[in-house]
């Protein structure tokens, strides 16, 4: 396997994408804990938290699984 500059710009921009995804997994998390009240917290976490967490862990995982493909040699 040969080791380019694109290799380690995938990898590079794959790992900001990654530190992003965390960035707005906190920042869901935080946005439902300043609801006023319980049950507009839980209102928060079933509408936005839930969905929102499930699609940006997915996006996580590929962007993992995708690196590791591409250093695996498996293309």
């Amino acid at each position: 396997m040969e080791t380019t500059l694109p290799n380690f710009l995938f990898t590079f921009l794959s790992l900001v994408f990654c530190l992003g995804d965390v960035t707005a997994l906190s920042f869901l998390i935080a946005w439902q804990e300043r609801a006023a009240s319980p049950s507009a917290r839980r209102a928060r976490w079933w509408r936005g938290v839930v969905p929102g967490a499930t699609v940006l862990v997915g996006l996580l995982l590929l962007a993992v699984f995708q690196t590791m493909r591409l250093w695996s040699g498996q293309n």
